[in-house]
């Protein structure tokens, strides 16, 4: 079993390289919704750290015949909404929520995992034997009924969620050791203003989007990187091209400080100071998946993993290691000394989202951190880049 504590308890979130897994919890649905096989639980042993999850709130039935609702992950665009008072199966009573219903099922939208149950795998996978050095990050992101999430996160995970203040880029592995952390991204965790409801939960930032530089100052988890394809595209190939040419480019936008700016509806592509992924400590994400309405996602990604193909993804993260050390190392790190392998380390995408995700994927991402500090060194002097950094 893949495990990253083994890499060394005092290394830093982003020191690592680790799996990700897009739209975390849709384990069914039509050929063109479902983007997983694993549960949470499944995918933690394969060795998943990061999990990407939609939560909106499901009509189900409730106890007594009531009218109930559960919150559960979907895969959509967007959601029909009202407000009712229904009985929550995942709280056990009633509460006024923000009821959904999926527009276009025919387009691959779908209802996943219950939340509930996403959480309980979690905390049975760091309580266990095998996962309790280890650590979980649920990236919550366009979901409905925020504080509902956050009580359910609270009191299913209880003494397992993640509840240290700072700055979690540059926190140790020890330091996350056997916790889940549950990540809200920007307006969900701006909805959480009533005493107690922030408890346990982490703000987490896309610096992509839009676009701001690194704080170090930032109480939460700060990353950079953005995913998706033509959605209308059947080409199998020329989907994976696209993904590929899109994901160099965001790594290469992060690495330059160039940002994209919208100025009505027009992108404005800016030199930002303190750009986002040059600097080491910001987390880079990138992505192994190509997104779509059309045919089966599991045979597209497939695909993918081909051994005609999956030298993409390492051609994703050297050329985003490559341009970091171009353009955002410090000129007073010297990227031809061996001595400086261990600071090298630091400019790497860190998360690789995929779909599907199973050990041998993930084995593939976890390889990609033994690539020591000199072999690291060897890549630089291969580029023969030195003095010739953002030129």
């Amino acid at each position: 079993m893949i495990k990253y504590s083994r890499l060394g308890a005092d290394l830093q979130l982003n020191e690592i390289v680790f799996a990700g897994s897009h739209d975390a919890a849709i384990t069914s649905g039509a050929e063109n919704a479902q983007t997983q096989s694993l549960d949470i639980l499944g995918q933690a042993q394969a060795g998943v750290r990061f999990f990407d999850i939609r939560i909106g709130a499901a009509t189900v039935a409730g106890p007594g015949g009531q009218k109930g609702v559960e919150l559960r992950a979907f895969h959509a665009q967007s959601l029909e909404k009202d407000q009712k008072t229904r009985f929550s199966t995942d709280l056990g009573r009633k509460v006024t929520v923000e009821r959904n219903k999926l527009k276009h099922e025919s387009m691959g939208e779908a209802w996943g995992l219950g939340l509930t149950k996403i959480l309980q795998d979690a905390k049975s996978f760091v309580e266990s034997a095998d996962g309790k050095d280890e650590f979980l990050i649920l990236k919550f992101d366009k979901c409905s009924n925020w504080p509902l999430i956050a009580e359910a996160c609270q009191t299913v995970l209880g003494n397992r969620i993640f509840s240290t203040a700072g700055n979690v880029n540059t926190m140790k592995l020890s330091d996350l050791a056997g916790h889940v952390i549950c990540a809200f991204m920007t307006p969900g965790y701006s909805t959480l203003k009533l005493p107690g409801q922030r408890v346990g939960i982490t703000h987490i930032k896309n610096l992509y989007k839009p676009p701001d530089g690194y704080d170090a100052g930032f109480d939460g988890l700060q990353y950079w990187g953005a995913g998706g394809t033509k959605i209308n595209s059947k080409d199998f190939d020329a989907k994976i091209r696209e993904n590929i040419a899109t994901q160099t480019k965001l790594l290469k936008d992060a690495s330059t400080g160039v940002q994209a700016k919208m100025k009505g509806v027009i992108r404005k592509k800016v030199k930002t100071p303190g750009c986002a992924a040059a600097d080491p400590n910001a987390v880079g994400m990138m992505y192994w998946t190509t997104t779509g309405v059309f045919k089966n996602i599991k045979k597209r990604n497939d695909v993918m993993w081909d051994k005609d193909h999956i030298g993409g993804l390492d051609t994703i993260w050297t050329s985003g290691f490559q341009d970091y050390i171009s353009n955002a190392l410090p000129d007073s790190v010297d990227e031809m000394s061996f001595s400086s392998g261990g600071t090298l380390k630091l400019f790497m995408p860190n998360i690789v989202m995929i779909d599907f995700a199973n050990a041998h994927k993930c084995d593939h991402i976890y390889g990609l951190n033994t690539m020591a500090g000199v072999k690291l060194v060897e890549v630089c002097r291969k580029l023969d880049i030195h003095g010739g950094r953002n030129g």
